[in-house]
């Protein structure tokens, strides 16, 4: 469906996954650092589930003949081993639940049938799910998309993330690190004028946090510094492109 295309999504993928690979590579804590895409066509309901099971422990035996070539270096990840998963693309939150929607997405026509298999979405709780299985000495997923702040909200305001729901009493569990673009009513925005395009997530964390390394701390970026730099700056590039368009 054309109308859901995005200008800068494949392009903020493709840079995260460089840059940041890059970095890790340079840093030497893994003795591999393999990067799997999944762009446009590729990146549907099915080979998205299929990616992250396999990471959680299911057997290659499950893949079609397409999934085995696309997902040939997706292993089971073992305890010490990094998995950073990095999502550019739609989403949409309705009542309490957060949506994925994929390649393949097909609108439905009620908004309250995002649910529906026929809809080709992917919730927080099937996130949730196969998140659990992960079994990563290191864990991170950064969701660039609209809403998607929404998965991490609990239906009652706590001042921790115990008793939240789903993903975010999950996170807080394992250990694992969530970073979203927006908050659960807000859209997540995208500009030419950022570096040639990008994402204001993506252009944050990869062209502010590591290329330039403005979030470094005493000479090193760590992850949780990173993620608090970007925190703190998409949120002004909104206000200066506010500002500008006031202008």
């Amino acid at each position: 469906n054309k109308n859901y295309n995005l200008n800068y999504a494949v392009a903020d993928v493709q840079e995260f996954a460089s840059v940041f690979s890059e970095k890790q590579q340079e840093l030497q804590n893994y003795a591999a650092v393999k990067i799997t895409y999944l762009l446009n066509a590729n990146a549907s309901e099915a080979n998205i589930l299929s990616a992250l099971e396999r990471l959680a422990g299911a057997s290659a035996d499950k893949l079609i003949p397409a999934q085995q070539k696309l997902l040939a270096d997706v292993a089971p990840a073992q305890p010490e081993d990094g998995v950073f998963i990095y999502y550019a693309g739609h989403g949409h939150a309705v009542g309490q639940r957060f949506y994925l929607l994929p390649h393949d997405f097909a609108p439905p026509d009620r908004i309250e049938d995002l649910a529906k298999p026929e809809a080709h979405t992917i919730s927080d709780r099937e996130l949730g799910d196969v998140f659990e299985k992960i079994d990563a000495g290191r864990l991170l997923f950064v969701i660039d998309a609209c809403r998607s702040g929404q998965m991490l909200e609990a239906e009652e305001k706590r001042r921790g993330p115990m008793n939240s729901k789903g993903l975010a009493q999950l996170a807080w569990e394992k250990g694992m690190y969530i970073m979203t673009a927006s908050q659960g009513y807000q859209s997540a925005l995208e500009s030419a004028a950022l570096g040639g395009g990008h994402g204001f997530l993506t252009y944050a964390l990869v062209e502010k946090g590591l290329k330039t390394r403005d979030a470094a701390v005493d000479g090193e970026v760590e992850l949780r510094h990173w993620l608090d730099f970007a925190t703190q700056l998409v949120p002004q590039l909104q206000l200066q492109l506010m500002k500008d368009a006031q202008k």
